[in-house]
């Protein structure tokens, strides 16, 4: 709704600033600033539907190319006003809806560098004073004893608008030597076990379970002396323990333990039911002849162990007694739901690729760094100046349509310091200290119980002028109708008299 002024005829030549106001308020500079915006704006769809709404945002609704054309829509609207100055009556409908627009587009810009977007996931009987928004951040980490973590070095740079340069990025930490040396914005993960050379990697045991219905082929991949590699397979697990492995009872699994040879595996088979009623379990040689076997024994890469357990057998494809996960990343043109976007870090020699929402580990002689590329984590208790502060999900309620498991209704009911326990539902958010907390969504397990609530976390400062611009248009927009049908009444009874 841009007013273009019409030049009337006046004694003598107007001076400069007269000139500038209404060369700025002219049709010709609407049409421009219109068709610009139009361009942008098409643009920007195209981009959104080859890539995505975040990179659209970025490259397009966010460029230095529709900040400056929405600046000009801003200076020629107060141009128009200025123009018409001293205002009319008459005027009132026209400058109510002018300035509408301009208070709508500062209270948007109040919205996107003050506003926070983001939101919380906590399961039932958790707490959580986190929320999570959009823009990533790099971290980097130090430990000593690797239980308590120092953060060295935060930046929320964005590696899609600016990313490394040829030579890298140098990051500024005292005894260390970091570098960020690439970024794929696009990037497909690859991941691989493979054989180490280091005698710190943990052992790796490369498998198959196969019976009349099942073959599979897994990898299992120790996780060192302080903890166990479980993998569930559902009906059995398999665990790869360095000897540490306190079984809860009432479980099917084979426990492999590496042997002192570097060669060979220990073996032992657990069961549900009582072991002297289960039948027998042997152990068959890559040769195929059966030796009798216990519930204990000792296996290498070739041999096969016969379980209790409809006829499955497993089969020890490789055992490495080191190795390591090797994660790569390849660069993909256009993102799809399988990529994400990587950095490529140096420490000292050792480059390792660390994706977003993932963290990697660098080994000193004197300590141990995480590096962490993640979506930014704002703490609330410092937002809103109460170290105590923390929600908690009380429980969570799900209605389903009725003989489905689609939901048709979800709740969650939290608890708030200072605060009774207060229910958030779909269309009842809870407001607390500028904050708008939204029922989002939820997460549930393979039996379809609900295990965590997902809400949508906002605080929009510019709110109360966005509500306010567009009150100011609507009202400007009935005034200008109302104005013509009066006038068009005056017209109607002139011409009768």
């Amino acid at each position: 709704m841009i007013a273009a002024h019409a030049t009337s005829g006046g004694r003598g030549r107007p001076g400069l600033g007269r000139r500038i106001i209404r060369f700025l308020a002219s049709l010709k500079m609407a049409v421009v600033i219109v068709l610009g915006l139009g361009i942008i704006t098409a643009w920007g769809t195209l981009v959104e539907a080859d890539y995505n709404a975040e990179i659209a945002a970025k490259t397009v609704y966010h460029s230095i190319w529709m900040y400056t054309f929405l600046g000009l829509l801003c200076v020629s609207l107060t141009a128009v006003m200025v123009d018409r100055w001293p205002w009319k009556k008459r005027h009132a409908p026209f400058v109510l809806a002018h300035i509408g627009i301009l208070v709508l587009m500062f209270g948007s810009v109040l919205t996107r560098y003050t506003g926070i977007d983001g939101s919380m996931v906590f399961g039932i009987g958790e707490t959580s004073k986190f929320v999570i928004v959009a823009e990533p951040e790099f971290t980097i980490y130090s430990s000593i004893d690797a239980q308590s973590y120092t953060r060295l070095y935060s930046s929320a740079r964005d590696f899609y608008k600016n990313p490394p340069p040829p030579e890298g990025i140098e990051i500024p930490i005292s005894g260390a030597s970091f570098k960020v040396l690439d970024y794929i914005p696009f990037a497909l993960r690859d991941q691989k076990v493979v054989q180490s050379e280091n005698k710190g990697d943990a052992p790796a045991v490369r498998f198959q379970l196969q019976n009349a219905n099942v073959n599979m082929t897994e990898w299992i991949l120790g996780t060192g002396k302080m903890r166990d590699a479980i993998k569930d397979l559902g009906p059995a697990k398999i665990i790869l323990t360095s000897g540490s492995y306190q079984s809860p009872g009432g479980e099917n699994a084979i426990v492999l333990t590496p042997a002192q040879d570097g060669q060979s595996l220990h073996y032992e088979i657990l069961t549900r039911r009582d072991p002297a009623s289960a039948p027998e379990v042997k152990t068959r040689a890559t040769t195929g002849k059966k030796t009798a076997g216990q519930r204990k024994g000792t296996v290498r890469a070739g041999d096969v162990i016969e379980t209790p357990w409809m006829g499955l057998v497993m089969r020890v494809l490789n055992y490495w007694p080191h190795a390591k996960e090797q994660v790569t990343f390849h660069k993909r043109e256009r993102p799809t739901e399988m990529t994400s976007p990587a950095l490529k870090v140096k420490f000292n020699q050792t480059e390792q690729w660390v994706a977003l929402d993932s963290l990697v580990k660098f080994y000193s002689d004197e300590a141990v760094y995480v590096v962490s590329f993640a979506n930014r984590r704002i703490d609330l208790s410092q937002v809103f100046k109460d170290p105590e502060f923390n929600i908690k999900l009380q429980k969570f309620e799900v209605g389903r349509y009725q003989g489905t498991m689609r939901a048709a209704s979800y709740q969650s009911v939290v608890s708030v310091p200072g605060r009774q326990d207060v229910v958030i539902s779909m269309n009842e958010p809870l407001k607390h200290n500028g904050f708008t907390f939204y029922q989002a969504s939820f997460q549930e397990d393979e039996a379809g119980r609900p295990t965590a609530s997902i809400l949508s976390v906002n605080r929009d400062p510019g709110r109360f002028w966005k509500y306010l611009g567009s009150l100011l248009i609507v009202l400007g927009s009935t005034l200008l109708f109302y104005n013509k049908k009066m006038a068009g009444k005056k017209a109607a009874g002139g011409a009768t008299a």
